[in-house]
């Protein structure tokens, strides 16, 4: 009975974590980029004869199921017109670089909402809209323009490359896979080594959508109807864990 208790439990802590991840996915719905993520159930039984000989396991073989790993799912999304002169759409397969200007971390994205940005030196780069600089296809920062010495800024941004002409410049990345890409920050991912190193190559009209923005790929419905069934299979296991527990105090109370 005790086994039968434990099913339950680590059953409805596993649709819990699952009800999580479908709650984050509709949260993004409306953000640009953003990626929807699918969760991977394994049997429990499984984790334990995976666990390396002799070591303790986290789990009970046979004892339910859990959340094995959280998958991305890259398909593209809908393109919005925004008619900004910074903003980019990737059509197809492909990522934005972007470095960190303090740590020179590069990470990849697929949100093209960009800006300007004035630094000290005068230079004007393209970055994202949390400061991070969008690479060209040999990795270097793309400036926009310059400021002379004395100049209004105001003045130097109406000289600046159009997001036009500006479009050659920015770097297209791709893997030869995607399966080890992790998340990170949002709409930001870090490629895992297995996915092998990055192949760069310069934008053009044909793979790149000026004053545009990729949609979500989170389909509202679909996620609905999994939240639903989660919502149900967590009863389900509770209830489990509830009829457990009275089966097990009747039994007790036969004993005494």
């Amino acid at each position: 009975m005790d086994r039968a208790f434990y099913t339950g439990a680590v059953g409805a802590i596993a649709h819990q974590e699952k009800l999580n991840i479908i709650a984050n996915n509709i949260a993004n719905v409306n953000t640009h980029g953003y990626k929807r993520k699918p969760s991977t159930f394994s049997e429990c039984i499984y984790s334990n004869l995976n666990e390396v000989a002799q070591q303790p396991s986290d789990y009970i073989a046979g004892a339910g199921v859990h959340v094995e790993k959280t998958d991305i799912d890259f398909t593209q999304g809908h393109l919005a017109t925004t008619g900004q002169e910074y903003d980019y759409m990737i059509v197809g397969d492909g990522f934005f670089a972007i470095q960190n200007p303090v740590t020179q971390e590069i990470t990849y994205t697929r949100t093209g909402s960009f800006m300007t940005s004035l630094q000290p030196d005068g230079t004007f780069y393209l970055e994202t809209q949390n400061g991070k600089r969008v690479l060209d296809a040999e990795q270097n920062p793309i400036i926009v323009g310059r400021l002379p010495e004395g100049e209004n800024p105001e003045n130097a941004m109406q000289q600046m490359t159009s997001g036009q002409d500006l479009l050659p410049q920015i770097g297209i990345y791709t893997f030869p896979s995607k399966n080890g890409m992790q998340s990170a920050r949002g709409t930001e991912f870090i490629p895992a080594e297995k996915d092998g190193e990055p192949v760069a190559q310069p934008a053009d009209p044909t793979i790149l959508a000026q004053k545009s923005l990729e949609m979500s790929n989170v389909n509202l419905g679909e996620e609905l109807s999994r939240m639903i069934e989660a919502q149900r299979c967590y009863q389900y296991s509770l209830r489990m864990v509830q009829t457990s527990d009275e089966v097990e105090t009747t039994i007790n109370g036969l004993r005494s």
